[in-house]
């Protein structure tokens, strides 16, 4: 019986911890962000920054065309060292280096955040990069580069 005790209790314990760590609960834990099934690369983005040229410690703009097929968006801006910089406004939630925004009415036909450029004067372009997830988590990634005047 004590045998069969010390078998149970491990085992019990990896259940539990499988429970804890559901291929849902994990996938959220790590980076929700950036967890797509699948990502494709489009020509032609539709992306407008207001301002459309860099400029340091400005507050942009940034709008995207979307459709009732997107359920979220994510966001991020890399200098030319491909460094994550800036600070995006009033995200849903905050990742490593991007933001999430869920798509709040399904009427949308453009999604605007703000973003904050730093006020490093080394910076000379910024590529905004745009992801936009539909309800199958299937990512459409855009670009729009800000460079210097």
């Amino acid at each position: 019986m004590a045998i069969l005790r010390s078998l149970l209790l491990p085992l019990g314990l990896f259940l539990c911890l499988g429970l804890l760590c559901s291929p849902a609960s994990c996938i959220n834990h790590n980076d929700n962000c950036t967890f797509f099934s699948k990502v494709i690369a489009t020509t032609y983005s539709g992306i407008h920054a207001n301002p459309n040229v860099y400029k340091s410690n400005t507050v942009y703009t940034v709008s995207v065309p979307v459709n009732n097929s997107i359920s979220s968006v994510v966001l991020r801006a890399m200098d030319q060292h491909d460094s994550v910089i800036g600070s995006w406004q009033k995200a849903d939630k905050y990742c490593n280096g991007s933001v999430l925004y869920h798509m709040k009415s399904p009427y949308s036909k453009l999604f605007e955040a703000k973003w904050v450029s730093p006020s490093s004067m080394n910076i000379t372009a910024v590529e905004l990069q745009v992801f936009t997830v539909d309800f199958h988590n299937t990512a459409r990634v855009s670009f729009k580069m800000l460079k210097r005047n």
